[in-house]
């Protein structure tokens, strides 16, 4: 047996061990609701991946790939994000006034727009005939949730480089990284950190876990996730860095199960969810929470810790997303933790189903969850 086996098993053996022995989450649902289906702009066909935060004292949202009816400066209708912001920062009655910048042809502009290279890249692709095969083959910058650092008055936008090409489930991740944010009138910067690299603006590459997933500002520092596939399960690990030494990749240290190590080789996954991974802490609970979605169901799921490196609880169900006979799963439930009411006791999440508007048409459904 190899070795890249090995580590599956042991991680696999350790998941289960973990799941067998955890405790139910802190997290008690007494009542949970659909709200509403969030207005958005009449331009948008649909997109996925709604995340949020409290930034410059507006609501900011991002998304993943984004259909516009709008054609681009270039004609194209498919961008790989985008994103909104609104200040209605009240949930209880509905969140309105989701707007997003556009470009010079009216259609919602990138929050990270390509490189030149990755430009270069897709106008290759571009068409069919293309200029070279795979035709229709991309990169695409896929955004998570966008975390505000007040010391330094910015904000840090992490985020996936996927390798992409026509058909299902054609597309795999190159590498995850961050980008700084530093007021909402401007685009996010994607720094240079591995120059000479196939992909420079890349914290962790490709064949790396890709830290960064479900990050969360603690102190002055910079906790993230990074979810592995091991058949049918998500193992997370877990890295932290100073804030000001982010793109310092000596300034990491990786959990071990016992303490902080420099070496990633030592990371030993703390609880096991999927790669669609949220985690917040909850006043309310005292606790961290952790929100994904179900693998094999519409469920909405928890656990919670005391801390980030656990112990973790075992499962609970959130609520049950509804797709409203439409088919697929849910697999991008959203915790929104700025319109959260009594310190934590209602939450409000989100998640995209299909709206009958095309094979990519999407709406986003609005979720009141209120705990014990």
């Amino acid at each position: 047996m190899g070795q890249p086996a090995l580590v599956l098993v042991r991680f696999t053996a350790l998941g289960l061990l973990l799941t067998a022995c955890a405790e139910p989450p802190a997290a008690r649902v007494v009542a949970a609701r659909e709200l509403q289906t969030v207005p958005q702009s009449p331009r948008i066909v649909g997109r996925d991946g709604a995340q949020s935060a409290l930034l410059w004292g507006r609501s900011v949202w991002t998304f993943g790939d984004t259909v516009s009816r709008v054609p681009d400066v270039d004609g194209l209708t498919w961008h790989n994000n985008s994103f909104s912001s609104t200040s209605d920062l009240v949930a209880a009655d509905g969140i309105d006034g989701l707007t997003e910048p556009t470009d010079a042809a009216g259609a919602p502009a990138y929050l990270l727009a390509p490189t030149a290279d990755e430009a270069s890249f897709i106008a290759l692709h571009r068409g069919d005939p293309c200029a070279e095969a795979p035709c229709g083959a991309r990169y695409a910058a896929w955004p998570g949730a966008p975390l505000f650092d007040a010391r330094r008055n910015r904000a840090l936008v992490p985020y996936g480089l996927v390798w992409a090409a026509p058909g299902d489930f054609n597309f795999h991740g190159v590498g995850q990284s961050f980008a700084v944010w530093t007021d909402l009138g401007s685009a996010p910067e994607r720094p240079t950190v591995a120059p000479g690299s196939a992909h420079p603006t890349m914290l962790f590459a490709e064949e790396e876990p890709p830290f960064g997933g479900a990050a969360v500002i603690h102190g002055d520092e910079l906790f993230a996730f990074a979810c592995l596939l091991d058949w049918l399960s998500f193992h997370c690990l877990l890295g932290k860095v100073p804030l000001d030494q982010i793109f310092v990749r000596p300034a990491w240290r990786f959990w071990d199960g016992a303490r902080w190590s420099a070496s990633m080789a030592d990371a030993r996954p703390v609880l096991d969810a999927t790669s669609d991974l949220s985690v917040q802490w909850n006043p309310h609970l005292g606790q961290w929470m952790a929100v994904y979605s179900g693998v094999f169901s519409n469920d909405v799921l928890v656990r919670t810790a005391p801390s980030l490196e656990g112990p973790w609880s075992g499962e609970g169900t959130l609520f049950t997303a509804d797709r409203k006979g439409r088919g697929g799963k849910s697999y991008d439930a959203q915790p929104h933790a700025e319109y959260a009411e009594q310190g934590g006791r209602v939450l409000y999440f989100t998640y995209t189903r299909p709206n009958g508007d095309g094979w990519f048409g999407s709406e986003l459904a609005l979720v009141q969850v209120t705990l014990e």
